[in-house]
């Protein structure tokens, strides 16, 4: 048996002519590649976004639990001093708290 591939043996592997279609088939096929490798590309960074603010979060989790202790171990007539009750030590670290529960801004008419 022979190893080699003669010229006629190679042709059959290749198209016989590059037709239009196939020049608009070869570049369909280019731009789906490219949109799923955006594609992959924005899942791996949205991904790596969400194990960012997982570490963030787990990294201040000892100051937090601080915060919520300090909170918690104060009286109701002390924490009515700052503007909380004791239902808000749990949302205290909550992102839209501050603006909820401005009471500078709430009820209170400009002088």
């Amino acid at each position: 048996m022979d190893a080699r591939i003669t010229k006629a043996e190679a042709a059959l592997f290749l198209p016989a002519t590059f037709t239009p279609r196939m020049s608009e088939a070869e570049s369909i096929r280019l731009a789906a590649a490219r949109s799923r490798d955006e594609a992959v590309i924005g899942r791996i960074k949205r991904s790596a976004r969400r194990l960012a603010d997982a570490a963030r979060w787990l990294a201040s989790w000892p100051r937090r639990q601080e915060v919520f202790e300090s909170l918690d171990s104060l009286s109701d007539r002390e924490l009515a001093d700052i503007g909380l009750t004791r239902a808000d030590i749990g949302r205290v670290f909550d992102a839209g708290f501050p603006a909820a529960n401005d009471r500078a801004t709430t009820g209170r008419k400009a002088a």
